[in-house]
């Protein structure tokens, strides 16, 4: 059967643009304003100017419509808002651009758009009610710290190496900032809506699968603060540092090599171990332990331990790099030490490829990377002591020794 021509196929996009705006509008009863038909044939107009791709018409189009909306709005008083001759504005540039030729990205983008669109004119109510009764007004002025961190600052950072051995990376340090700010903001968040119970596991995962470095920072922040829950968040780092093995394995086998094959048993037997630790001591905390009836309004964006962080993983980093150095391949254990103190994943992915290149055997490789997730584990150990006191990094250590002796036994036992 012969394909329709691709004008006809951009008209039945911009109909079914109107048609999916045009019925959320005419689903509110409440006011009068434009409706289904009236967005149907805002659709094929904004089609119709995007197919004979004329500005001075597209422009004439635009005017018209927004003149006769208004117009419509002004003879109804009774009304409150813009909103939807501001929709219909927007609905008929959607419908130009997914009807324009030559615009690859134009058809799913404009769709995408109009379905988000559609939402959050459904949402009005639940939205209203989210940002006027449940964000408090410090929470709105620390998502706009936190968004200004991530969008304004990170793209002014040049990437790229200064100091000696090139250590300090501006880009690469930033972005580990945002990882110890995002989740503190996002665990804030999380347990706030879903429970300080349920919220805390969910964002012990999503730490583990980021940056179990970041992740052990911001609970040990938290556990220092809120000392009656210290417990809790000692389960929830050790949950996040359980992720980390099944995230290196998950690395190692998108990268390819053999590292991946031959380590497998020692990360398998210490995820095993840090998930039944964490099940156990979840399972026997006393009542008194947990209390996620009780939600203590922490701060919800912290930027300056965060800073004061990255700038120590940089200074690691150039520990770690005068090390490889000085010492070269036969400083592999050394520099796996130094080197995985900071960042395992990179130590991971260079200890696959030298053993695929054959520059490491296969028990050297993989003791060099139980070293480097050790010599984490210690780096996370302080900082638990350091941050969160003695009594939850005590905890977060008990954690780390049941996970590695799990792992060196399998080693030790191949």
């Amino acid at each position: 059967m012969e394909l329709l021509p691709q004008a006809w196929i951009a008209m039945g996009e911009s109909l079914l643009i109107g048609l999916l705006v045009g019925i959320e509008r005419e689903s509110d009863h409440a006011e009068r304003h434009a409706g289904l038909r009236d967005f149907i044939s805002i659709g094929l107009a904004g089609g119709l100017c995007g197919l004979l791709a004329q500005p001075l018409i597209t422009v004439a189009a635009l005017l018209s419509i927004t003149s006769l909306l208004f117009l419509f709005r002004a003879q109804t008083p009774g009304r409150t808002g813009i909103t939807t001759e501001i929709v219909g504005v927007v609905t008929f540039l959607l419908c130009v651009l997914t009807a324009t030729p030559g615009l690859a990205w134009g058809t799913p983008l404009a769709i995408a758009l109009t379905v988000i669109l559609a939402l959050f004119l459904e949402a009005r109510e639940p939205l209203q009610k989210f940002f006027r009764e449940t964000l408090t007004e410090r929470e709105y002025f620390d998502t706009l710290r936190f968004l200004a961190v991530v969008f304004v600052i990170l793209p002014v950072l040049p990437d790229g190496g200064y100091g000696p051995y090139e250590f300090f990376n501006p880009r690469r340090v930033w972005i580990f900032v945002i990882l110890v700010c995002s989740i503190s903001y996002v665990g804030y968040f999380l347990q706030k809506f879903l429970g300080d119970s349920q919220g805390l596991k969910l964002t012990a995962i999503l730490g583990g699968i980021g940056s179990t470095t970041a992740a052990t920072t911001a609970f040990a922040e938290q556990a220092a603060e809120e000392p009656h829950r210290t417990r809790e968040f000692a389960l929830a780092t050790v949950l996040a540092n359980t992720v980390q093995f099944p995230r290196v394995l998950a690395l190692l086998w998108i990268m390819g090599g053999p590292l991946g094959v031959a380590c497998w048993p020692e990360l398998a037997a210490m995820t095993a171990a840090g998930l039944a630790l964490t099940f156990l001591l979840a399972r026997t905390a006393a009542p008194g332990d947990a209390q996620p009836s009780v939600m203590v309004i922490r701060n919800t964006f912290r930027l300056r331990p965060a800073i004061q962080f990255g700038l120590l993983f940089a200074l690691v980093r150039l520990v770690a790099r005068g090390g490889a150095d000085q010492f070269g391949q036969a400083g592999l254990f050394v520099s796996s030490a130094i080197g995985g103190s900071v960042d395992v994943d990179a130590i991971a992915v260079t200890l696959s490829g030298m053993m695929r290149d054959g520059k490491a055997v296969q028990s050297a490789a993989v003791a060099s990377l139980l070293i480097a997730l050790a010599a984490n584990a210690i780096l996370k150990s302080v900082v638990a002591y350091r941050k969160g006191g003695a009594g939850f990094g005590r905890q977060v250590a008990t954690g780390f020794g049941v996970m590695f002796t799990a792992g060196f036994a399998v080693w030790l036992a191949r």
